[in-house]
């Protein structure tokens, strides 16, 4: 379904994963390694696990035109392995002792997550310290992590039946903000990207003083300091120039584009610019996009899917980001309702929203379930350290994590008002059509005859 494909980083920026009710200034401890790399520790012994994220603080944001995925084939690159320790045999060692391991690669973002046994808390660490130290791009390396990337963007995009329309969303909703960039490189840019790029742009950004290290669990927080300090102390790190700031300009006017794919029903996205993480407005459109889209009492779901019997699903959510967003909805429709009946169903219940106030009973729902997705991830350990990773390396403040359902409890109807008249305007709005190409084949030869 779309849902599972479009911004496959978009549920990372809901990560509401304590195992506590909060956190405590005692409990997370953050340590500054003289080569730059920073590190936050979390103390908690409800488990005999650790989990462990190294996070980058690089994506498809910093990527310039004609590198496009050169962040992923980076992260390739790194699975590749060290001369200590060569491909495939760090995830062996992690399997082997109980654990898991995968990476993550978003727009703003590159992490690297493992959860293990407690007993495998120091060999995590010398493997860790290993690969952020010894891993050195080489022609062959980038071979296959070019092979690699493409065949992602194979799987995720081209034999996707929905992969072409997220990527034209957000390259039709940016204009000059690198987060148009598509997640997979566009194919020109893979079969392109040369080894001194790569080697310049892994130096920059794939070292400590680009990296966080966060590690939750049953650890003991000064043994952990410690290790951290003696492992990765010495390892080269470059300055970190003044990350480069560009600001989309403001959307003058609403922009639609249409497509022709293999879907046999009718689809389309609709979605609005927003504020980035750490906006005021944002606890609001959180709740917002919970009305429009929180399960299938949502408004949206309940006009097009119950009562209007025009689509067959529909949902939507915010695009939690360093620099501001994107708030969406998007509808897969019953393959004889056409996209233009469809688009003004959504567009009338998005419109209500800033015209008239919520109920109680919506506004209620929308922060129960906030909340209780909250309670619902905390089990987690690995998600709580993403978590704190997320919120530290985007805002700088891991503190905002521990927030979320304060600020969503304290959100008001006036306040949904607000920021609904605000951002929902038409010069504000981006909309991508997929229309099944024998349907547009059709109507071009009735329009012929």
């Amino acid at each position: 379904m779309l849902r599972s494909i479009i911004f496959i980083s978009v549920r990372l920026f809901f990560f509401l994963f304590l195992v506590s009710p909060g956190f405590s200034d005692d409990k997370v401890i953050e340590t500054k390694v003289a080569n730059g790399l920073t590190l936050l520790t979390m103390e908690d012994h409800s488990s005999p696990l650790v989990a462990f994220v190294i996070t980058y603080h690089v994506g498809t944001r910093d990527e310039l035109p004609g590198n496009t995925g050169l962040t992923r084939i980076c992260s390739h690159i790194i699975g590749e392995g060290t001369p200590t320790y060569k491909r495939g045999e760090f995830a062996r060692i992690i399997q082997a002792g109980g654990g898991i391991t995968h990476s993550l690669p978003s727009q703003d973002l590159t992490m690297f997550i493992t959860k293990v046994p407690s007993s495998m808390h120091d060999t995590v660490l010398f493997l860790e310290a290993d690969r952020m130290k010894n891993v050195v791009p080489t022609y062959e390396k980038l071979l296959i992590a070019k092979d690699a990337l493409r065949k992602e963007r194979i799987s995720y995009v081209e034999n996707s039946i929905y992969g072409h329309i997220n990527e034209e969303f957000m390259n039709l909703a940016y204009r000059a903000h690198p987060y148009q960039n598509p997640q997979y490189g566009w194919p020109a840019d893979i079969d392109n990207i040369a080894l001194e790029d790569t080697k310049e742009f892994f130096r920059m950004y794939f070292q400590p003083a680009n990296a966080l290290v966060t590690i939750a669990g049953d650890i003991k927080t000064e043994k952990t300091i410690k290790m951290v300090r003696d492992l990765f102390c010495d390892i080269i790190s470059t300055p970190m120039p003044e990350r480069r700031k560009v600001v989309e300009p403001v959307q003058y006017g609403e922009r639609c584009s249409y497509l022709e794919g293999s879907a046999g029903i009718p689809a389309f996205i609709i979605g609005y610019h927003v504020p980035e993480l750490a906006h005021e407005d944002i606890p609001a459109l959180r709740i917002i996009s919970g009305i429009l889209n929180g399960g299938e009492s949502s408004r949206i779901y309940k006009r097009m899917v119950i009562e209007e019997n025009s689509a067959l699903y529909t949902d939507g959510g915010y695009i939690e980001s360093e620099d501001p967003g994107i708030l969406y909805n998007y509808a897969i429709l019953n393959y004889d309702c056409p996209n233009s009946v469809g688009e003004i169903q959504m567009k009338e219940e998005i419109d209500r929203i800033k015209s008239e106030p919520v109920t109680d009973a919506e506004l209620e729902k929308a922060k129960n379930n906030l909340e209780a997705e909250y309670y619902r991830q905390i089990r987690f350990l690995d998600q709580e350290a993403m978590g704190l990773a997320f919120f530290k390396t985007l805002t700088g403040d891991w503190k905002l994590f521990e927030n979320l359902v304060p600020q969503a409890r304290a959100v008001t109807k006036e306040n949904i008002l607000d920021a609904a008249k605000k951002y929902f305007t038409r010069s504000n709005r981006t909309v991508v059509f997929l229309t099944p190409t024998e349907s547009v084949e059709t109507d071009e030869t009735d329009e012929t005859e």
